[in-house]
């Protein structure tokens, strides 16, 4: 009997909180940095998502409930960036899988949107754009802010580096398909208002391109912004290329070029989303090739002499220099481990070891074989 009152108090509670949130009306100016409340590495994280969850399940209309899906998506997204202030990774790859679900949710809402009247239909339509485009720049603001997190050498491995990349490329990538299904909605609807009225493709055009901009959706711009930084990317690029005597892979420039060309053929054509896309993903070639010239750049240099190892490591910008009074290379390379946060295997990729004078290779798995030899 005591269970059964306080299952009935827990259910009272619940239904309280969710008709408080239910009549409270969806906040479309949320705002870039919220809080994200509880977050992945709390117990109570299950219960908030499947809070989120019944909340989205009971708002009524397509519209509203897209909205409420991003409202959701950005709490996600606040959650992603606290993780990954915090190195917890796994976390933060719990909270990134969990904003694609509900960006998954919000691409179906899109898909279902219908009414009587097709410019109704595409202007509701354009509302779940301008809140979608709200959510990509607080995408881009967040990749922005952990990209400095990345390029501090030393403070994270590759291997932390390669799943932060993950993590925030796939957040950019499950906006972008809610953005392709919103265009492949819109042109659909297109199509049946020229069915339904005799208006030309251009008209319709410059009435949809009206309705955009009472709405406020900036897709030109955004589209035009990115094509610009794509260009000066790689104008920064190659001043570093000159500056530093480095070398750039043909192969990488003219897939740079083709992808650039392809953007600003698709923006005067008005496919701004696709434009915005391949500039970016231009954008994004030049970055893993900065990437790799910098990986390409990092040096460990061990010296044994007299019973002693001399330890040089330079790692992009940081620099160590220290002295172990051991010449067990499995002690060594734990030691580096220790102070630049790099694993076993990307030390022995780049690690050399110069024993009384000989330099050679150290590669993986040769441990202290031919070292103690030495000694002897």
């Amino acid at each position: 009997m005591l269970v059964n009152k306080k299952e009935g108090y827990m259910k009272c509670i619940i239904f309280g909180v969710l008709l408080i949130v239910l009549t409270s009306p969806v906040n479309a100016q949320q705002t870039t940095t919220i809080d994200p409340g509880v977050t992945p590495d709390s117990f109570l994280w299950g219960l908030d998502k499947a809070f989120d969850q019944v909340t989205l399940l009971l708002v009524a209309g397509d519209v509203d409930k897209a909205k409420k899906g991003l409202e959701i998506a950005e709490e996600r997204l606040a959650e992603i960036r606290e993780m990954i202030k915090e190195n917890k990774l796994g976390e933060a790859k719990k909270a990134q899988e969990a904003h694609g679900k509900t960006l998954l949710k919000v691409k179906e809402k899109v898909k279902e949107v219908e009414e009587d009247d097709s410019l109704q239909e595409i202007e509701k339509v354009i509302e779940i754009e301008k809140e979608l485009e709200k959510h990509d720049d607080d995408v881009e603001q967040t990749f922005g802010e952990l990209k400095v997190k990345i390029e501090i050498k030393g403070e994270i491995t590759q291997e932390q580096k390669d799943l932060i990349n993950s993590i925030l490329n796939s957040l950019k990538g499950q906006t972008g398909e809610v953005e392709i299904e919103i265009e492949n909605k819109k042109n659909k609807i297109k199509i049946e208002i020229e069915q339904e009225t005799d208006k030309s493709e251009g008209e319709i055009e410059i009435e949809i391109e009206s309705i955009e901009k009472e709405k406020g959706v900036k897709k030109q711009k955004k589209a035009l912004e990115a094509i610009e930084d794509a260009d000066e990317e790689l104008n920064k690029f190659l001043e570093e290329v000159g500056e530093e005597n480095i070398t750039i892979s043909q192969d990488v420039l003219d897939q740079f070029n083709s992808l650039l060309d392809q953007a600003k053929s698709k923006f005067d054509q008005g496919n701004y989303v696709e434009a915005r896309r391949l500039a970016k993903q231009a954008e994004k070639l030049l970055d893993d090739e900065k990437e790799e010239e910098e990986l390409n750049e990092n040096e460990i240099k061990v010296e044994i002499k007299d019973g002693k190892a001399e330890v040089v490591i330079e790692i992009g910008g940081s620099k160590w220099k220290f002295e172990l009074e051991t010449t067990d290379l499995d002690s060594i390379i734990n030691e580096i481990a220790v102070r630049t946060g790099l694993s076993s295997e990307e030390i022995n990729a780049i690690m050399k070891v110069e024993i009384d004078g000989d330099e050679e290779e150290q590669e993986a798995g040769d441990e202290n074989e031919g070292l103690e030899e030495d000694e002897e």
